[in-house]
């Protein structure tokens, strides 16, 4: 099972490297590591315009740089899928706090696509079995992960799970703050 990770976006509207935000002093892009590493064989992390500033927190990952990131995270997608050689866990750099029995859920399901849902609303991680991931690969740069998976829809199984941080994803400054509080409460259950 391969961990892909993607982080090679712009960071636009946070207006600056949002992974490399902290938390507990250690950067967004570390929790999301750390949330999945446990689970996984192998992690790549797909990078884009903030490459060089990331690796430094990358020693212990794959890095895989991703000359089309302009083009959308769909690239990135590809970019991991077309270096991995088995089933895949694929999820944002900035979705950094995913439950352990999230995660756990999605490698017990059944079928080929696998997508966790909070409160109704499908989130990340998403699981593909290698033969999809084969499948995937054939998409062109130009396509979206929701795309594929609709075009796969009778092997796509959504999991309920009790976890707000599957859907929250840090777009901009008041996002970190939010979920820098929202990290709080759930310490304090």
């Amino acid at each position: 099972m391969v961990g892909i990770i993607l982080a090679g976006g712009c960071s636009t509207r946070a207006k600056v490297n949002k992974l490399l935000l902290e938390v507990d002093r250690k950067p967004l892009i570390r929790h999301t590591i750390d949330s999945i590493k446990n689970y996984v064989d192998e992690i790549l992390v797909v990078t884009g315009r903030y490459n060089d500033e990331l690796v430094p927190h990358l020693s212990d990952v794959k890095v895989i740089y991703n000359k089309d990131f302009s083009f959308g995270m769909f690239t990135s997608v590809l970019a991991g899928a077309r270096s991995s050689k088995g089933d895949v866990l694929v999820l944002p750099g900035d979705i950094t706090n995913v439950n352990n029995s999230t995660i756990e859920a999605l490698l017990h399901g059944n079928k080929d696509i696998r997508i966790p849902s909070y409160e109704g609303k499908t989130g990340h991680p998403v699981y593909i079995s290698k033969k999809y991931v084969e499948l995937l690969c054939k998409e062109s740069l130009d396509s979206k992960l929701c795309d594929f998976i609709s075009k796969h829809n009778d092997v796509v199984e959504i999991i309920p799970v009790d976890d707000p941080f599957i859907n929250f994803d840090i777009d901009t400054i008041e996002d970190y703050n939010k979920f820098i509080e929202l990290q709080r409460k759930e310490l304090t259950l």
